[in-house]
Formats: C-alpha cells, sequence, structure tokens
C-alpha cells in the first residue's frame, strides 16, 4: 500500500478547470479529476500560524483539544508499519516538524531559480519527489511521499504574459499598471496555474509505472484571493471577508485510486459534502487500514468513507481563520465573525462582535452581506462558535 500527497500552501480552486475555470489551462489537473474525486466543498478548518497542524492531528481548536501527541502523523503510521517521507522547498514548516516523518528532504530554490521554467520551486520539487518515489532501498514496508509546494509565485518570462492578450480584449490598458499591479493581475497568476499543471503533469507522469496499490491526494491549506488591479479598497466588513471568504477558505481536493479495485467504485465522482482539512489523517488511516482507539483523539472523518455514505454527511464545519476572526459554513451560508472586546465598539444583537452572513453558493465572490436580514440564521449558526474567538 502506497500514498502520495502533493499539497501547496495555498492556491485559487477556482483557478482550475475541473472546479469550472474556462480560461486557464490546466489539462492535468482536469484528466487527474476525470478518472478520480473531486470535492467540490473542502474547506481549510484553520488559517494563520496553526495551519497545517489540523492536518498532523486531526483535529482543530474550535473542534475541541488538539489531539493528543500520541496522534501526530508520521509517529502514528510509522507504528502500523508505514514509512513517510516529506519532500520540500527551503525549510520544514512548524506542522512538518509536528508531524515527525521519518525523512525529509529539503530542496533549496534560491530567487534566480524562479527566472526559468524548469527551476521553478515545484519543478525542482517534481524531480526530488521523483527520485525519492524511486528510491525505496529495499524497504518493504508500506509507504506515505508527501510533495508539499508553496503557493504560486511570479512566474518566469513568457508565462508571466501568457494570459494578457485575454484581458486586453477587454479594454485593460495593462502596459500602465505598475509594477506591483502588474504582479497582482489575475493574468499573472493564471500563467503560474499554468506552469504548476506542467509540471503537476510531470510528476503523475512519472510515477504512473507503479503496480502497487496507491492512493493520491492534491490539496492545499488555503485558497487565494484573486486581486483585481486598481479595485479600492473594502469596507469593515470586506476585511472580515477577506479573511475568511469562500476564496480563501474553500480549497481543492481531489482524490485518485491506482491499482486497487476495490475503490474503483469511488473514482471519477463529484462530491458536494462538507469537508475539511482535518479529514486528511483520518483519510490516511482508512487507506492503510489502522485502527484508533480511545488514546487517538480525531475529529476529522475518512474522505474514502464520505464518497462511499458511511458516514454521515456535515451540517456545518467551523473555520479558525486567526484572531480575530473565525466562520461557519454549511451547504446555504457563510457566517463570518470578527470577536471584538473593545468596549468603544458599537453593541449590536451579538455583542461588540461584527456579523457577515453571505448566502451560499449564490453569492460567489461575498458581495452582498445579508446579516441584518438574517438574524435567526445568525442566531442558528454562531453557537457553533468558541464564545472567546
Amino acid at each position: 500500500m502506497q500514498a502520495v500527497i502533493i499539497s501547496f500552501d495555498s492556491l485559487a480552486t477556482n483557478a482550475l478547470g475541473c472546479y469550472g475555470n474556462e480560461w486557464i489551462e490546466t489539462p492535468h489537473w482536469d484528466a487527474f479529476a476525470a478518472t478520480g474525486a473531486v470535492f467540490d466543498r473542502h474547506f481549510a478548518d484553520t488559517l494563520g500560524p496553526r495551519a497545517g497542524m489540523a492536518w498532523v492531528h486531526g483535529s482543530h481548536p474550535f473542534a475541541g483539544p488538539v489531539a493528543l501527541p500520541t496522534t501526530a502523523l508520521a509517529p502514528l503510521l510509522k507504528s502500523h508499519g508505514v514509512s513517510t517521507r516529506m519532500v520540500t522547498v527551503n525549510q520544514l514548516q512548524p506542522w512538518q516538524q509536528a508531524a515527525q516523518f521519518d525523512d525529509s528532504v529539503v530542496v533549496n530554490v534560491t530567487e534566480s531559480d524562479a527566472l526559468k521554467p524548469d527551476t521553478v520551486p515545484f519543478a525542482q520539487l517534481v524531480r526530488a519527489g521523483l527520485t525519492a518515489w524511486n528510491d525505496t532501498n529495499g524497504d518493504p514496508r508500506a509507504r506515505l511521499l508527501w510533495l508539499h509546494v508553496p503557493s504560486p509565485d511570479r512566474p518566469p518570462e513568457g508565462f508571466d504574459s501568457l494570459y494578457f492578450e485575454d484581458f486586453e480584449e477587454r479594454g485593460q490598458q495593462l502596459d500602465s499598471l505598475t509594477d506591483e499591479q502588474r504582479a497582482a493581475h489575475p493574468a499573472v497568476y493564471a500563467g503560474a496555474v499554468s506552469l504548476l499543471d506542467h509540471w503537476l503533469g510531470e510528476f503523475l507522469n512519472g510515477m504512473q509505472a507503479t503496480t502497487e496499490p496507491t492512493l493520491v491526494i492534491i490539496t492545499a491549506l488555503a485558497g487565494h484571493i484573486w486581486k483585481q488591479p486598481l479595485q479600492s479598497e473594502s469596507t469593515d466588513a470586506g476585511a472580515a471577508v477577506r479573511r475568511s471568504g469562500d476564496q480563501l477558505v474553500r480549497t481543492p481536493l481531489l482524490l485518485k485510486v491506482w491499482n486497487d479495485p476495490r475503490r474503483a467504485e469511488r473514482m471519477a465522482l463529484r462530491s458536494s459534502r462538507l469537508v475539511h482539512t482535518c479529514d486528511l489523517l483520518p483519510t490516511l488511516l482508512d487507506w492503510f487500514q489502522i485502527p484508533t482507539d480511545a488514546s487517538t483523539t480525531l475529529v476529522g472523518q475518512s474522505w474514502l468513507k464520505e464518497l462511499t455514505d458511511a458516514v454521515a454527511p456535515r451540517t456545518h464545519l467551523t473555520i479558525d481563520a486567526g484572531e480575530p476572526f473565525a466562520a461557519v459554513r454549511t451547504a446555504n451560508w457563510l457566517m463570518v465573525r470578527e470577536h471584538r472586546q473593545s468596549d468603544d465598539v458599537p453593541t449590536t444583537p451579538w455583542g461588540a462582535d461584527h456579523m457577515s452572513l453571505f448566502v451560499k453558493p449564490d453569492d460567489v465572490w461575498d458581495v452582498n452581506d445579508v446579516a441584518s436580514q438574517q438574524p435567526d440564521v445568525i442566531g442558528d449558526l454562531i453557537k457553533w462558535l468558541p464564545a472567546d474567538r
């Protein structure tokens, strides 16, 4: 049994063709999705400094106490005969250190590496990942290989202007943009995503020769907010949305199973269930057939079981967006709370907190705040958030 995870610090879900984008070319993402499973409602449960800890422990602060140290990802897998290896860029992040991988490969990438398409961070990570994939050292154990990628940065020359023509046709004068505006332009991000797609294809092609049952997971810690150039600053309510809106907390999640006919019926599916990042560890335990006991504190549920109705669907997800923001997401609503403790803030029906509420999935961009019109909905959702957060 083998598992491969490809994860990103952040990635815009709506930049991918398999999630509805019609103008950015992502053929390898789309081909993977066509024969795998796609989750349309996958959300980050933790943003900010603790991001990634939900992957490590299968829990997050709003769902109760953080799991016991024995629930850390790599030691738990190792205790059941699974080897673990992380391949990442420049340095291990706190969550990667907390995971306690058996082996870590750190690829050192310089600023000059980002100037050429074949030396960008993801390109170097793919090469190191394929080397690690093919280097078993005769170890017969089941294994997990995890590649973690930085957020897409401004791509090399050629890719940074790949999609500018589309915007010029809409009347935007791109030559008048400053360097800062140009770097933040959606066309530049689109070029970076296309370059990611190319190297994703290189990695998937390089591991297709495997004959072992293999689970492949592609996901991200957070989404990405597409900031249009020359956009004016938003209101205070908009600030909360920028921290916890769907663009930021909705992240891609795709699964695929190779060489395991028992799981074949779970592929080529789209799921609209509410799922989140702390489900990753339970999914690995399910895949490697590792039982849990009372000492293993898990909040998440296996994504493989979510695809077969083996577990009941969730009615809501809670999101720790970092002080002072928190959110609740349901199939129909996104509620964002900005927790305020100052006595100088005008009192609302919910105390000093500022509440925002958006209708889902209709309000794709979180622009129509209906909190004042739906106090009963706020009252139903706010009970899921800790009073002091």
